[in-house]
């Protein structure tokens, strides 16, 4: 890697040749990083496509008006003529990028296919020890590959690895699909999980849950949305509603206890949340 003023970069370049144009892809340029506390990107505009990979660390990417923070294995996409700007999000701990920018014919419909549009930009948890195993052959094929030589047997090879990695986003993400409500191989989400199931009677809030599951908010509510169905609030409601009917079904205590039990600050709150979610309100009969 060479030492640039906001990273440690290796940036690869590729001239490709009329026959890798025949074909429906092809790479004009990859590399890999290790950012500095101060690392930081854009605006910026390019002409081509180009997918980073978050290997390790936190990445802050700015597009439209929106921004969003990106974690390990998760994916960002920046199509031609939009502007983004991107930079570590916690500058006191690593941030390690993988970038691959492409083009061609099949390019728009092949990300398409991921789910991935200028509006929705970001695929979330998808890169698994495959996906970087074949990012980093890539790497180190072209990086071995003596300058200017591009004939049509490495052109082969580079094709089929490129092609690869977007048929192995396509199976995680499938996989993913399938998966939902599994939480088994998803350890910081069961932690969530048994931490909402100890402590929702408490007054927790959704910042505390991703804290106690090690990862950022906004990431946390993504996945979890994704994997069980519902947001987090939606699903600490839930629990939270039901508990309450359990208790007032028992008839041993006024509505202003079971209020506090279920973790409301006071009787209104507890009332207008209940009736919103039953459709009446505590202690009547539906």
């Amino acid at each position: 890697m060479q030492e640039f003023a906001h990273e440690y970069a290796q940036q690869l370049y590729l001239n490709p040749n009329e026959f890798v144009k025949m074909s429906g892809l092809w790479c004009l340029r990859l590399g890999h990083n290790i950012a500095k506390p101060t690392y930081q990107v854009g605006p910026k505009r390019i002409e081509c496509y180009s997918l980073h990979f978050v290997v390790e660390g936190q990445l802050l990417l700015q597009y439209e008006d929106r921004e969003v923070i990106l974690q390990p294995g998760d994916i960002c996409c920046f199509f031609p003529n939009e502007s983004y700007s991107y930079r570590i999000y916690e500058p006191e701990k690593t941030l390690k990028l993988i970038w691959i920018a492409f083009q061609g014919p099949q390019a728009a419909p092949l990300l398409q296919s991921l789910g991935l549009t200028q509006v929705t930009p970001i695929l979330r948890a998808r890169c698994s020890k495959e996906i970087w195993n074949k990012l980093y052959a890539l790497l180190h094929n072209i990086s071995d590959q003596p300058d200017g030589v591009q004939d049509i047997g490495f052109s082969l090879e580079l094709q089929e690895k490129l092609y690869a990695i977007f048929a192995m986003l396509m199976k995680e993400g499938m996989t993913l699909n399938d998966d939902k409500g599994n939480v088994a191989d998803i350890p910081w989400l069961q932690r969530s999980l048994d931490f909402i199931q100890l402590h929702y009677m408490e007054g927790i809030s959704i910042k505390e849950v991703a804290e106690a599951a090690g990862v950022h908010r906004s990431y946390f509510s993504d996945i979890f949305k994704k994997m069980i169905g519902v947001s987090p609030n939606r699903y600490l409601h839930r629990l939270k509603m039901e508990k309450a009917a359990e208790i007032i079904s028992l008839r041993d205590r006024n509505i202003t206890e079971v209020a506090y039990t279920v973790g409301y600050p006071s009787l209104y709150s507890f009332s207008r949340a209940y009736r919103n979610y039953y459709g009446h309100s505590p202690g009547s009969k539906p």
